[in-house]
């Protein structure tokens, strides 16, 4: 007997209006089921369900169905706040209706808005201070809520309500359960990294710290990471001086690793306040670690050398080094201070030549600026440290005369007493200040900044924001708005009015600092409102500058997840503005900054050829930042950039901009000796201070080149320092679990040559070239052949032997490379990179083991890791470990050190006019009486490493992104630019553009064409190399007339047969709308009737090789085949093993699929017409995956959208990439794939093994597989 369906709710509507209790209730309960499918009828009744509901005659169990049957009909009305009113009156009914199937997506919504709903309420009650703003029926949800997700383990769903609504009394209530510590670092992580306001941020870090227990050395666990953020975060001293004495008598090493750990990431106020609190004997442990290309090279050394001491660069061109004049001088000087940042101790005696004297400037012309240079200096290698450095800086800055020394001197003071909050120093900077001058005057603001840094101290701000509203000098203006900036660092609310008020301003460039105000002070929060405000100033502020700064200050706040910055800065990097696409580059590579992150490089590089210098600058910046610590394993990208640097520095006729920052990123990319990296994180995860100042500054370059020179307050060291409990350095090994080249160094960069300078070689032109080669070739065949005719072939034979045997021992390289180990151990003092320390452990019987674990990332979370996530961002490599000795009983060997004292070469210490105490200590001088003057081009070009032109190689449509990986390009380092495009052109004209420069083209089967009018404009082509045998995209006869080689390569595999059946059977299963409807959430689980191949009837057009594969597979579904193609004949059908089809018609006809195997000709063009689609069965499918044009695309399309046919499956197109307005894109009843059909990892190892191979062919002169 057949169930009729319910059509209509009326019958059970009639019931609510009887008299008898029973009905209603039967009617309500009934309902309910029914308001998926009657939600419309069923409220038209609204009134009455909800009179019932208020009436108190009627039963509990009938009021709560009422509750939640109008509850059900507002829902789905869409009155949401209706609908979570009467849930909450719903009462027993409600919490049923969460286990009935069906009714998920109701209950979750209703959920939500009640987690939503009591959150505000909280937020209102902590407003207030009163406890009755919460309804008690949506407490009781809310508790059920929990204790459901409590009891299911969804402990992180619970936290992050809890945090949400206030209750933190639930985190201690899932600690106590669970006592899992990893619960309690969510939730200091999701109240630190997210929105919440400070207060609430410390009063819940708060609550957690008693909170955890107490750590013990060697236990593995993240605790010690967590703690350290914690402390760090608050800058508390009572509770970090109470920690650090109680682990002192029986964790004594434990101790010393906080101590080294709070000196990373805290701020300088707090590390003092500790100190001064710590009794006596205890605080040693805190300070136990003892012209535009002029300053371009100066940078760039310094950079190179960042923190190594090692100044022989600058003691070996002393001469070069004198010529600085005026600023590049300044600049120079203060380099010392980056190449020797970090030795305290000897600070002033290295720039103890280039300092005042006695307090004194010099009179000798143009030593203010080495003067006020090594002040500076003395700032950077005591920044965020420099107790009693501060003294002489300040005593410094109040004696001197000179705008010069003033500047010098109070950018000193500003790094080296950063965050120390001295109203002293802050009332020094500020009588500078007032004095007015613009130089002095930027540096005062800069520095006041720093002074104050992070207190938001109305009445210092109010000051500065006054005299930037009075002052004339734009670079004073530009210095106080970052220094304010500077005020409010960290203090994420507290800073709003003083943003709303700076961004109001007329004056672009306080509106400027009203941007980095607002970056600094939700650094590294990602805070949504403060991402939002910045993109919207970023396209709407008329002054370029400030655009600009918004998008680079986006970097601040999201440098905790780079992974989300090039998705966020995309279309900007496109901009029409220029000074917004620079801002994208500074805020990928700042943001990205040692990731080596694909998705930002492959923004970048494009913007390298950026018809704008300074955005090509920028470009070139960012790609140094991003690309450190790299190895060329981990990033194909990083041969191909470090040679573009080197080809853009050596280039006379490039701009002056672009080549400056191809200088800095040279810098970068080898910074501090390729030992250290920029993280704006520290190692424990809190912000790193010095970093995120050290970034801000660097990007003031733009105005003042040597503010660049704060990039170094970014660089951190990577190395894993091993201390035992006595502070001594012993020797041991650790375990990389990874390939050693994925983290090792780049190679060494050769040391330039010196060239004789060739002789320029006659212009020919190309008729009396072509008649000379005529004339050779009819001498060759009469026999009379010169003895220079001769030479150069015996010649090219020899250097072909040398090139085999060079080939054969770099393949057998290659052979070798693919059996490289899977670790490696490394001993104490070896560079860890951030990414690699995820692979880090200790052996387990190790003498030395760490007494916390070597990363906050839990071992369970960092095991199998894919090599991928190299990319992801890590908090810092490496660092300052402190080692429990397993076997005390075993004698320890150390680490003996040396200190070597460098003198300056004979000849440079005779030449110089130097003071003589440049020889007795480790530093160089600067000559003050030698004449100004440029740097001799031909120093910078042998120290920029210039090499010999490359020869420059295009990949086009490298559409996944493989080629280079897919094949050892190795050998090629240094010998090609290797130029990779994802994209085709299909315009001509574009085309052309791009190709023009290239003599190598490698392409991929025909996605980009090679017709004669486009060869006619590519005259640098002399090698095209496509994969496969054959490309009837290329005009290959045409190519060799213009003397361009064409190459072809194998393939592998039998990737066409398995998508022509991978097609076949999607088609036929209905595959894709099956999988199109679930995932759209169509209630109708089965929608339509596959296919059956057994008995079907699959007509082959074209039997060639792949029709005779595709015949046997089709036998082993018991399918009838049969073939036809115009010279098909009944022997070759008995061959292939199919019926042959006489005709065409007939082969449709009776074909329930249809599949093509043809070549594409002028004759087989259109194969498949109108009439031959009219021909085929209705319920018949027809599948292409040979080339498009073989079918009348608008045919097709036309008997697709009325159904003629059941469907089709398509790998080609008449236009590919397919056209995004194309109608088959939007068809329901055509399954497509973007002309995948050749494309497998077997055929892409062969395709690219044989085009390396082909072009190492070329380049030898020998080229193979010719077309």
């Amino acid at each position: 007997m057949v169930v009729l369906s319910q059509s209509s709710a009326a019958g059970v509507l009639a019931l609510l209006s009887e008299p008898d209790p029973i009905f209603k209730q039967h009617a309500l309960k009934s309902l309910s089921t029914l308001v998926p499918r009657f939600w419309a009828e069923i409220s038209e009744h609204i009134a009455l369900i909800e009179s019932l509901y208020d009436n108190d005659d009627m039963p509990q169990d009938a009021r709560d169905s009422a509750a939640l049957l109008a509850s059900k009909v507002y829902y789905y009305l869409g009155e949401y706040v209706e609908s979570l009113s009467f849930a909450l009156g719903a009462g027993n009914a409600f919490e049923a209706e969460s286990r009935v199937p069906g009714s998920e997506e109701y209950v979750e919504t209703v959920m939500s808005m009640a987690i939503d709903k009591y959150i505000e309420l909280c937020a209102q009650e902590q407003a207030s201070g009163k406890q009755d703003k919460v309804d008690p029926r949506l407490q009781r949800i809310i508790e059920n809520i929990f204790t459901r997700c409590i009891s299911e383990g969804e402990y992180k769903q619970a936290v992050g309500i809890a945090l949400e609504s206030r209750r933190l009394d639930i985190i201690s209530k899932i600690y106590e359960q669970t006592r899992d510590t990893s619960i309690l670092s969510y939730a200091m992580e999701a109240v630190t990294d997210t929105g919440f306001s400070l207060s609430y941020r410390d009063t819940v870090l708060r609550f957690l710290y008693p909170l955890f227990p107490r750590p013990t050395a060697g236990d593995g666990s993240a605790l010690a990471h967590a703690l350290t953020r914690l402390l760090v975060t608050l800058g508390d001293p009572s509770l970090t001086v109470p920690l650090l004495v109680s682990l002192v008598p029986k964790e004594k090493l434990l101790a010393y690793q906080f101590a080294f750990d709070l000196v990373e990431g805290g701020a300088r106020d707090h590390l003092d306040l500790v100190r001064s609190q710590l009794p006596a004997g205890t605080d040693d442990s805190l300070e136990s670690r003892s012209s535009i290309y002029h300053t371009a090279l100066t940078l760039q050394n310094a950079f190179m050398h960042s923190g190594t001491t090692s100044d022989l660069f600058l003691r070996e061109n002393l001469e070069w080094l004198g010529l600085a004049s005026n600023w590049s001088k300044f600049s120079a000087t203060a380099g010392l201070g980056v190449i020797h940042k970090g030795y305290y101790e000897q600070g002033m005696t290295i720039l103890g030549p280039y300092l005042p004297q006695n307090g004194n400037e010099s009179n000798i012309p143009g030593a203010a600026y080495s003067e006020g240079g090594a002040l500076y200096a003395l700032g950077l290698i005591n920044a965020g440290c420099g107790t009693e450095i501060s003294g002489f800086l300040r005593d410094s800055l109040r004696s001197a005369q000179g705008e010069v020394v003033q500047h010098g001197a109070a950018l000193g003071l500003g790094i080296a007493a950063m965050g120390s909050k001295n109203l002293e120093t802050f009332e020094d900077l500020k009588n500078i200040l007032f004095t007015d001058s613009a130089v002095a005057g930027e540096a005062s603001g800069y520095a006041m900044g720093l002074i104050m840094l992070g207190t938001a101290a109305e009445e210092p701000v109010r000051e500065m924001l006054s005299y930037a509203r009075e002052t004339q000098h734009e670079k004073i203006i530009r210095g106080l708005a970052i220094g304010i900036a500077f005020v409010y660092y960290g203090r994420q609310e507290e800073a709003n009015q003083t943003v709303k008020e700076l961004l109001a301003e007329t004056d672009p460039i306080l509106r400027y600092g009203g941007v980095y105000t607002l970056a600094l002070a939700y650094a590294g929060t990602s805070n949504n409102d403060a991402v939002r405000q910045l993109l919207h100033i970023a396209v709407s502020d008329v002054s370029d500058d400030v655009r600009r700064a918004a998008v680079t200050s986006l970097a601040f706040l999201l440098f905790k997840n780079p992974s989300q910055v090039p998705r966020i800065v995309q279309l900007l990097s496109e901009s029409y503005n220029p000074h917004v696409r620079c801002g994208a580059t500074l805020a990928l590579g700042i943001a990205c900054a040692g990731t080596g992150l694909q998705d930002a490089i492959e923004i970048l590089e494009p913007m390298t050829k950026d018809s704008v210098d300074f955005v090509r600058q920028g470009a070139f910046i960012a790609l140094g930042m991003i690309l450190l610590e790299q190895s060329e394993a981990a990033s194909p990208s990083l041969a191909t950039i470090r040679s573009l640097y080197s080809r853009v520095v050596a280039d006379k006729h490039e701009d002056p901009m672009a080549k400056f920052g191809a200088a800095l990123g040279q810098g970068l990319i080898d910074a501090g000796g390729r030992n250290v990296t920029i993280n704006l994180q520290s190692r424990a995860g809190s912000r790193n201070t010095n970093a995120i100042v050290g970034m801000v500054m660097f990007c003031q370059f733009w105005y003042w080149y040597p503010l660049a020179h704060c990039a170094c307050l970014a660089f951190e060291p990577t190395g894993i320092i091993g201390l035992d409990g006595d502070l001594k350095v012993p020797k041991f090994e650790f375990v990389s679990n990874a390939r050693p080249s994925l983290f090792a160094y780049p190679p060494a960069t050769p040391p330039p040559k010196k060239e004789a300078v060739a002789k320029v070689a006659t212009a020919v032109l190309s008729t009396t070239a072509k008649v000379k080669a005529r004339e050779k070739r009819k001498a060759v065949a009469e026999g009379d052949a010169m003895d220079m005719d001769e030479k150069p072939d015996v010649k090219a034979e020899g250097d072909g032997d040398v090139e085999m045997k060079v080939e054969g021992t770099k393949a057998a390289t290659s052979k070798l490379s693919k059996k490289e180990p899977p670790s490696e151990s490394l001993p104490n003092l070896s560079r860890v990179t951030p990414a690699q320390l995820a692979y880090i452990t200790f052996p387990s019987e190790g003498k030395y083991q760490p007494v916390r674990a070597v990363t906050a990332k839990p071992a369970s979370a960092r095991a199998g890791k894919a090599i991928k996530h190299i990319e992801e961002k890590a908090a810092g490599g490496g660092g300052i470990l402190i080692l429990v000795d397993r076997r005390p009983e075993e004698e320890a060997e150390f680490i003996q050190f040396e200190t070597v004292i460098q003198q300056p070469p004979a000849e440079a210490a005779e030449t110089s006019d130097a003071p003589q105490s440049v020889g007795s200590g480790p530093h160089i001088a600067l000559n003050e009486s030698a004449p100004e003057a440029d740097v001799p081009s031909a120093f910078e070009v042998s120290f920029l490493c210039v090499l010999t032109t490359m020869i420059r190689v295009a990949i086009l449509d490298d559409y996944q992104k493989v080629a280079l990986t897919t094949a050892d390009w190795s050998p090629f380092a240094g010998k090609l630019d290797i130029h990779v495009f994802t994209d085709t052109l299909l315009d001509e004209e574009s085309l052309a553009k791009r190709l023009e420069p290239y003599e190598i083209i490698c392409t991929m089967r025909e996605r980009t064409k090679f017709l004669p009018p486009l060869l006619d404009r590519l005259p640098n082509l002399r090698l095209i190399t496509t994969t496969g045998r054959t490309n009837r995209g290329i005009d290959v006869e045409y190519a060799k007339q213009k003397g361009i080689l064409v190459c072809g390569t194998g393939g592998g595999g039998n990737a066409t047969v398995e998508h022509i059946w991978a097609l076949i059977m999607s088609v036929a299963r209905y595959i894709v709308t099956e999988h199109m409807n679930i995932k759209a959430g169509n209630p109708q689980w089965q929608t339509v009737v596959p296919m059956g191949l057994s008995g079907a009837t699959l007509g082959l057009i074209g039997v060639g090789r792949l029709g005779k594969a595709i015949a046997k597979i089709a036998k082993v579904f018991d399918m009838k085949v049969v073939g036809w193609s115009p010279n098909f004949t009944p022997e070759r059908a008995a061959e292939a093993g199919v019926e042959f089809a006489a005709s065409k018609e007939e082969l449709l006809k009776q074909s329930d699929i249809v599949s093509i195997h043809m070549v594409l000709s002028e004759r087989s063009k259109h194969i498949i017409g109108a009439a031959d689609l009219a021909t085929m069965k209705n319920t018949a499918f027809i599948v292409n995956t040979s080339r498009g044009p073989l079918i009348d695309e608008a045919a097709l399309v036309h008997v697709l959208q009325n159904k003629r046919i059941a469907g089709a499956g398509l790998d080609v197109f008449d236009v590919e990439p397919l056209q995004f307005d194309n109608p088959l894109r939007v068809l329901e009843n055509v399954t497509l794939s973007p002309h995948n059909g050749y494309v497998s990892t077997t055929n892409y190892e062969v395709f690219w093994k044989d085009t390396v191979d082909n072009i190492q062919a070329y380049l030898d002169g020998n080229p193979r597989s010719l077309l």
